[in-house]
């Protein structure tokens, strides 16, 4: 029997291209989950016999468990519920937080429009930036990690979900116009692009690699300085603002 993901994925496609970004990606998710209910209810068992009783009896023991990939490398972790949920405490505890009084998901969105009204009224951004910057049905930020099993103590990583919530629609545009500043010769893509650098740029004079780890990178970045980088590197190089949204 065919499978109907594919035509229903075709035909609503085109319909929701219509919507503000912020309903496109609301729309985008509740059809993505429908649809992964649908094959995950028709997936074929890829296991053997003797695997799917071991994974039956992981499932059904006193203590939870979570089954996590490893940070680095093609490792899987396994730890209890409660050790994943120590290892996460840990990691807020000591980690660079602060503690809300309340949840601004719900109110997010309405300060958002009227900052974009504003700059509409005043024409300092256009329609279509106004649209596109918005989300009209957004969520929490949601925070998990990942075993660090490199590491001593085996610490988590953080890993925050952004999807749906009340600014992606403005960070994606936001990254529309600042994506020509990430255009340097310091910046590397991938460890793929590292070794073809190191290749063409071999000094007999310096033989010796190094690499250094910044703990806590980005929530050390001093925001102010960075929009002021931004701002005087826009007004020096108009020409790296794209056109249009």
């Amino acid at each position: 029997k065919r499978n109907p993901t594919l035509d229903v994925a075709s035909c609503i496609q085109p319909g929701i291209r219509e919507l503000p970004d912020g309903v496109q990606a609301s729309m985008a998710h509740d059809v993505e989950q429908l649809l992964s209910s649908n094959e995950q209810s028709r997936a074929a068992d890829n296991l053997l016999p003797h695997q799917r009783r071991a994974l039956k009896n992981l499932q059904t023991r006193t203590q939870r468990l979570r089954i996590l990939p490893a940070d680095k490398g093609n490792s899987i972790v396994i730890l209890t519920h409660k050790q994943y949920e120590s290892k996460m405490e840990t990691h807020i505890e000591e980690g660079p937080y602060t503690l809300l009084k309340k949840d601004p998901t719900p109110t997010l969105p309405g300060k958002l429009d009227r900052v974009l009204k504003r700059l509409l009224a005043d024409k300092t951004i256009t329609r279509d930036f106004y649209n596109a910057a918005r989300n009209l049905h957004p969520r929490a930020p949601q925070l998990y990690g990942t075993p660090k099993i490199h590491k001593q103590g085996v610490p988590i990583r953080p890993i925050v979900s952004f999807y749906n919530t009340p600014l992606i629609a403005l960070h994606k545009v936001l990254a529309h116009y600042l994506k020509p500043l990430t255009n340097s010769p310091l910046r590397l893509k991938d460890s793929n692009h590292m070794i073809d650098v190191l290749k063409t740029h071999t000094q007999p004079e310096f033989p010796y690699q190094c690499s250094l780890d910044v703990k806590s990178l980005y929530t050390s970045c001093d925001m102010s300085l960075a929009q002021k980088s931004i701002k005087q590197k826009l007004t020096d190089n108009p020409n790296l603002i794209p056109q249009s949204h």
